[in-house]
């Protein structure tokens, strides 16, 4: 266990911190009344949480951004450990590409990587006029306020995009139990800069599967969302696991292209974030919704270039989505329970970290356990994304430096246990790993792989201590800026 234990009074301070700041969503003026006269479908995806006052949604447990709060009187939030990748160069913030080769599966009883994570992405600030704190955005510009403090009034609307992948089997949002499937998603945050927030609409998501005719199955907006969103079709594109995988996020007139390139089978696919494509941005105090295209935020990702509504440091990086898988053990967590369609088990908040993936049941080069997702570069010279200059397609530029996170500590203060990584009741936390050295340097996420991780930063050490410098909302655990460890230094 790594050494994050606080003091019982400075345990005291931070859940106060958190709970005063956490605040209980209050309906905005006239808003009922409005979304009444609306009358918005009985299902969409006004609040990706599930959790709207008008509103149930098309499919529960839908990934979305961890907020890391308590609102309509439920807690918003979920575990995500993340890298996230910084540079001042032109283009970092908004022309990105990456490479990874996708986890291979072992014949059960191995662990699933399912049962670990219910999907990993990658993320970039996008703006949002429409979303917290309500401020004008101009896309693709360091102009905008960068965020100094969590819930920082004075930053840009803004939403995040994520690019997620769903491993097979998964009763989320697997697309079969095969093939690895991908989706473009996008959250914005109904909350004004005093934080006061619409309870019928607090964390809209559009969604849309990675199509290879760049076609929606379904309308992706968050009043639209339908059945068929969230169904795949012939043109969604499946890979198989263990291929290596190109992706590009860069702007189009049109809005944020993601286009997913299968190096080992040759197929590809993309999304763009368009109005035309039915992507849709809301009005804080209505809900209603006009059809949007959403462009990135910044031109860079130089530090402070961040996302301020969200438990994370988040604008281009690389998250595992963790915490919603067990076993059924017959506590208080043992929600959404599922017969299959691989395993049964239980897909809600792990809040007593006892699930699988608080267990030492990751990738570790045996044959237990699926492999490990590899996240490498283009380049093979500096592990993670390569940049290229606003409307440049040369990738010819690392992220010098990282920052390994983890929001977990925001269950720990609602479960009053924080702060120590692994949290209370888990036996082990997934971390980073590097495998190997220069223009073979990848990273691993999961436990050291046998025979190849040469470096583990500490294992959950990397983590850090709680980022009180991130306040006034202490619910992250950094580990501070590091060298990236696979490109040179001076």
């Amino acid at each position: 266990m790594s050494s994050l234990k606080l003091s019982s009074m400075l345990a005291t301070w931070v859940m106060t911190s958190f709970f005063v700041l956490s605040l209980a969503v209050s309906t905005l003026n006239g808003g009922v009344a409005h979304a009444a006269a609306r009358n918005f479908p009985a299902t969409g995806e006004l609040d990706c949480n599930g959790y709207s006052t008008v509103q149930k949604p098309v499919t529960p447990y839908l990934p979305c951004a961890d907020l890391g709060g308590e609102y309509n009187e439920h807690y918003i939030g979920h575990d995500e450990p993340s890298t996230d990748f910084i540079s001042s160069a032109p283009g970092s913030g908004n022309n990105v590409k990456w490479r990874i080769k996708l986890p291979k599966e072992h014949a059960l009883p191995a662990t699933q990587t399912f049962e670990n994570q219910i999907a990993f992405w990658f993320s970039m600030a996008l703006c949002d006029p429409n979303s917290f704190p309500q401020n004008p955005c101009i896309p693709d510009s360091d102009t905008n306020p960068p965020a100094r403090f969590k819930n920082d009034p004075t930053t840009a609307g803004s939403a995040i995009l994520e690019l997620q992948f769903y491993p097979p089997g998964s009763a989320f949002r697997g697309c079969d139990t095969i093939h690895w499937c991908a989706a473009m998603t996008i959250d914005s945050v109904e909350c004004t800069a005093s934080l006061s927030c619409n309870p019928m609409c607090l964390e809209p998501v559009n969604f849309a599967f990675i199509q290879k005719d760049g076609i929606p199955t379904g309308p992706p907006g968050p009043a639209s969302a339908n059945i068929s969103t969230f169904t795949p079709n012939a043109q969604t594109l499946l890979m198989n696991q263990g291929d290596t995988i190109e992706l590009t996020l860069h702007d189009t007139p049109n809005g944020i292209i993601n286009m997913v390139n299968d190096k080992t089978t040759g197929r590809s696919g993309f999304m763009v974030a368009s109005a035309a494509n039915g992507f849709q941005s809301l009005n804080v105090n209505t809900c209603a919704p006009t059809n949007f295209n959403f462009h990135p935020e910044f031109s860079t990702a130089k530090f402070g270039n961040f996302l301020p509504q969200f438990a994370g440091q988040f604008n281009i990086g690389f998250a595992v989505e963790i915490g919603h898988f067990e076993m059924a053990d017959g506590d208080t967590d043992d929600v959404g329970c599922v017969s299959g369609p691989v395993l049964p088990g239980c897909l809600g908040e792990d809040f007593d970290f006892d699930g699988t993936s608080y267990q030492p049941d990751w990738p570790d080069g045996t044959s237990n356990n699926g492999t490990s997702l590899i996240i490498s570069s283009d380049l093979g010279n500096g592990v993670g994304p390569i940049s290229s200059p606003t409307g440049e397609y040369d990738y010819a530029h690392p992220y010098p430096s990282l920052m390994f996170e983890t929001p977990v500590v925001a269950t720990e203060l609602l479960t009053g246990t924080c702060c120590s990584i692994p949290p209370t009741g888990a036996t082990f936390y997934p971390f980073f790993a590097q495998s190997g050295f220069g223009a073979h340097c990848t990273f691993t996420f999961g436990n050291d792989i046998r025979a190849a991780t040469v470096n583990d930063f500490g294992r959950d050490v990397q983590y850090g201590t709680v980022n009180f410098a991130w306040s006034p909302q202490p619910v992250l655990a950094s580990g501070g800026v590091r060298p990236n460890p696979c490109i040179p230094h001076d």
